[in-house]
């Protein structure tokens, strides 16, 4: 027997019959299956089955709860959210916090532990609002774990999956928050449900003002008999909603195949132009039409294995080529290696290219039998109708009160009934209804936007939680004051560094917090031009995206506009750059009755901008506060002289890029820095795929003031890598991938034992003696890492072992001649002798260098 004679203290609640009676307990006992209650408002004890009793637990109890809990507490506290009449509502928030369920994924982040998964969990067959298959993956874990987290890159659809969410969730009975920082985000979705007949089901809440527009606007639940379907009807329909989804799904997995064939097909004519373009003469040779693309390419690093050895084409060598690569022609044989590379190379390309586009007309075929968007159309009707036959079922006989604001706390349980799904901003949730209710589903979105303090306010309401966002955005500022004032109280607390309020938003926090976090990333892509979306893929999302969006205009999608050299930026604003957008950039691409957004890193910018376009359609606002918008065409004014930190932030670039649906226009300054840059990745990106780089041709008689300089960047076309038969080589092969994987250096990759004539089409810089010794085909560079977007080399390797390297002779001679060429075509190199050490250290140290990244 447990007895419990005294008061509760905020240790524990206490549920009779589902209803939380705690407050008015004063105390229990269990005495076998019974539980027996004694209530404030009476000296008589009440007897009730112990099946009707539920005790929860607080996670207060736990020393490393409350100490996390105090430390938010405080930075509630410093940080503040003021009301009208100055008072501190954050604080006060968490003032009312007495109790939190054992249950809550509040308690989970507080206490560090991973909460437990659910034993099982039905699959997902009903989206309302169609789905993909990464939107369906995270669907299903939503409804599988009690934590899962949605990474939704722009464009992908995180809107459509938070729905589908929230539709599965009212049909299954359940209670759903829907909070992000600001209005914007829940808005976006409470007016999907609007536009699909079901905002009755939400109550839109919040601040006052939110609160007082809805009491304003409450309604009558509309008329649902015509959704109502009978039992053989229901039978029916989900059937054929099943038979549908199992359709779809196959289906879509060939509609994901053939997007990324479309792509990787442009990709390659492309590869194959600039092939082109290097070939000074052709060779008359033609290979065997019915080489598949595989077995050219292993004629193609044959014939480079061959030549980097010196092996010869003895008998043996020649019938496995004619066997193998019907090669059957003994001219073949009298041409230079380097001739023969080329001939497979260009045999290559052809036969990719037709393989590519013989399977993407198949997979065209197939869709087209199939009528792929009529029976997405027809699934999502009929899932809807699902959906709408179980509200109809709910609400049939419902007469729904008219709610005063008063009731919204009084009765919380009963508007729950009416209303399953509350929006609200993340700091307003626990004022929306009474401070004990607990949502069985919260889902935080734009959470990369969330701070620490109001994301655990949510969290505390939360039996489950859906955190969606996308740490590749813009996260919450925390400026320089307030982030000393409140990593001073992260120190005095000694936390663990993903409670760092200044450092982390919610997303950061909970990714670090829990690494095993049931996650799903959201790929297929539909809102910008492929062009202009596969740069942020290639260079942000390491080519995870699926790019289903189709160009709609004949704009071309990518431009660059430099202005003249010249120190044109001031005090964050660039004078020079507004005249190119007005004089240049909008009358010349005909953008005046375009929708136009121009985005800025800066607010000065940004002011002078609004002035300038004031009265127009056009608009002008930060980087930042463009985040969850999107306009047609997008101008990125940079403004600054030399591209700084704060422009060139990977999270702030990949935000702006993505705002443009049909063009991205770059208006960059005349001032080109020697400095790797993302800003400069973008530029080496459009001019690879043969986009306009346009010369302003705005000057002023104080641009001669400054003295301006460029630098010529040449462009290589990557080969196979081969494996080396040196254990040295291969070590450092290993070595440099495993450098190369780490985020900050993606951009980059490595090539072995590349030919020193590869990167030279200009000899007049060297020697006789130095163009003979470069134009060898025995002298290459051990490695080259080069920009994946630019196909241009950064950084030459060269592997030293002991016993080429340590003597003075012909070897110590053909090094310093090779320095010597790579200096004069200002190729960085960096020498490693087997003997050495901090190899990893010094290749860092080189990369964080020539990438500029400032720590």
């Amino acid at each position: 027997m447990y007895n419990k004679e005294t008061a509760l203290l905020g240790k524990e609640a206490i549920y009779i019959d589902g209803k939380d009676n705690t407050n008015d307990i004063q105390s229990y006992s269990f005495m076998g299956e019974k539980c027996i209650v004694a209530f404030k408002s009476s000296n008589k004890k009440y007897t009730y089955n112990r099946d009707r009793v539920q005790i929860i637990k607080s996670a207060l109890q736990s020393k490393k709860t409350e100490t996390t809990f105090n430390y938010l507490k405080e930075i509630a506290d410093t940080v503040g959210l003021k009301s009208e009449e100055g008072k501190n509502i954050l604080a006060d928030s968490y003032e009312r916090i007495s109790f939190i369920p054992e249950y809550a994924i509040l308690a989970n982040y507080l206490n560090e532990t991973h909460p437990e998964d659910f034993a099982s969990s039905s699959p997902i067959e009903i989206y309302p609002f169609g789905f993909n298959l990464s939107q369906k993956d995270g669907v299903n874990n939503a409804f599988a774990n009690p934590l899962s987290l949605i990474e939704g890159p722009p464009g992908t659809g995180k809107t459509q999956t938070i729905l589908n969410i929230i539709a599965n969730a009212v049909i299954n009975g359940q209670s759903v928050a829907v909070v992000s920082s600001n209005n914007s985000a829940t808005k976006n979705v409470y007016e999907k449900l609007e536009k699909n007949g079901l905002s009755f089901v939400a109550a839109l809440l919040g601040n006052s003002q939110n609160k007082k527009e809805f009491i304003e606007s409450q309604s009558d639940i509309p008329d649902l008999s015509k959704f109502q379907l009978t039992d053989k009807q229901l039978t029916q329909v989900k059937q054929k909603n099943s038979e549908l989804l199992i359709q779809l799904t196959e289906k879509l997995a060939q509609k994901n195949e053939l997007a990324t064939l479309k792509l990787l097909l442009e990709n390659i004519k492309t590869e194959q132009r600039h092939f082109l373009h290097t070939l000074q003469t052709s060779v008359d040779f033609k290979m065997n039409g019915s080489l598949s693309s595989d077995r050219l390419l292993a004629l193609w690093n044959s014939i480079t294995d061959q030549e980097r050895t010196g092996k010869q084409f003895n008998w043996w060598k020649k019938l496995v080529y004619r066997f193998r690569y019907q090669i059957k022609d003994k001219g073949f044989y009298t041409l230079s290696h380097w001739d023969m590379i080329r001939i497979a190379q260009s045999a290559y390309y052809r036969t990719k290219i037709a393989e590519l586009a013989y399977r993407i007309k198949s997979l065209e075929k197939a869709l087209h039998n199939f009528a792929f968007d009529a029976k997405m159309r027809e699934y999502s009707t009929i899932s809807m109708r699902l959906f709408k036959n179980e509200l109809h079922r709910r609400y049939q006989h419902t007469k729904r009160p008219i709610y005063q604001e008063a009731d919204l706390r009084a009765k919380s349980t009963s508007f729950i009934e009416d209303y399953p799904v509350i929006m609200s901003t993340t700091y307003s949730l626990r004022r929306c209804l009474a401070e004990h209710t607990v949502y069985d589903y919260v889902i935080i979105d734009e959470s990369s936007q969330v701070d620490l303090a109001t994301g655990a306010l949510a969290l505390s309401c939360a039996k489950r939680a859906v955190i969606v966002g996308d740490l590749k955005q813009l996260p919450n500022v925390v400026d320089a004051t307030m982030a000393q004032k409140t990593d001073a109280i992260f120190q005095a607390f000694k936390l663990a560094e993903p409670y760092r309020y200044a450092k982390n938003s919610l997303l950061a926090s909970i990714t670090q917090l829990f690494p095993d976090v049931h996650k799903t990333l959201l790929k297929e892509h539909y809102r910008c031009h492929p062009k202009i979306i596969e740069f942020c893929n290639r260079k942000f999302y390491n080519d995870q995206l699926i790019i289903l969006s189709e160009p709609t205009t004949e704009r071309e999608p990518l431009l660059v506009y430099r202005t003249v050299a010249g120190n044109h930026a001031r005090a964050r604003m660039n004078q020079r750059q507004i005249d190119v957008i007005l004089q240049e950039i909008i009358p010349q691409q005909q953008l005046a009755s375009a929708d136009l957004g121009i985005v800025t890193p800066y607010r000065n910018q940004t002011n002078a901008l609004q002035n300038t376009f004031a009265g127009t359609e056009i608009m002008a606002d930060t980087v930042d506060k463009f985040q969850g918008r999107e306009n047609d065409v997008i101008i990125l004014s940079t403004v600054d002289n030399e591209i700084s930190e704060f422009t060139d932030n990977p999270n702030r670039l990949n935000v702006a890029i993505s705002r443009a649906k049909d063009q991205l226009i770059l208006l960059v300054h005349g001032n080109k820095s020697e400095n790797e840059s993302n800003i400069a990745d973008l530029i080496r990106y459009i001019e690879y795929n043969n986009f306009t780089i346009i010369q302003s041709k705005l000057h002023s008689i104080f641009d001669y003031l400054y003295k301006g300089y460029e630098e010529k960047r040449r462009r290589i076309l990557s080969q196979k890598r081969i494996k080396s038969v040196f254990d040295s080589e291969n070590l450092m092969y290993t070595l440099v991938h495993s450098v190369l994987s780490d985020d900050r250096f993606s951009k980059y990759d490595v090539l072995l034992h590349f030919p020193l004539r590869s990167l030279i089409h200009d000899y007049s810089l060297l020697s006789p003696e130095e163009e003979k010794y470069a134009r060898h085909h025995l002298t290459h560079l051990d490695f080259l890492i080069y920009n994946k977007l630019g196909k241009n080399p950064v950084l030459a390797i060269e592997v030293d072992g002991y016993a080429y390297h340590a003597q003075a002779g012909r070897q110590t001679e053909r090094d310093a001649m090779k320095d010597a060429i790579l200096e004069k075509y200002d190729l960085p190199l960096l020498r490693f002798s087997t003997t050495g050490s901090g190899e990893r250290e010094r290749l860092v140290r080189r990369l964080e260098e020539i990438t500029a990244i400032r720590q």
